[in-house]
């Protein structure tokens, strides 16, 4: 079963930044872009590396290590049309000034 949880106050992750946090033992990196938040696996499909520690640009986090680009509202792997590379995704809703996650 699904469950939100609070992972910070919304004023802890400017515009255009990300952070990284583990909820029941799931990297998780959450990404603040145009005043919404998303939330992504945040390990990179491909080599491992982390999502949060990358280049965001408008709706696009950028890997650092190989710069492979994912969509950060859906996940989807932006360089192919290869599904399987596609980053998990989650939910996020703001109960008042709190930022939550659904695992």
């Amino acid at each position: 079963m699904s469950t939100f949880h609070t992972i910070c106050q919304t004023d802890e992750i400017p515009e255009d930044e990300a952070r990284m946090f583990v909820i029941d033992n799931v990297m998780v990196g959450v990404f603040h872009v145009n005043g919404e938040y998303f939330a992504l696996d945040n390990r990179c499909p491909h080599a491992g590396a982390s999502l949060a520690g990358g280049i965001i640009e408008n709706d696009t986090i950028r890997c650092r290590i190989h710069h492979w680009r994912f969509c950060v509202r859906e996940g989807t792997y932006l360089d192919e049309d290869k599904p399987r590379f596609n980053a998990r995704t989650f939910a996020v809703r703001v109960v008042g000034a709190e930022l939550q996650v659904e695992i």
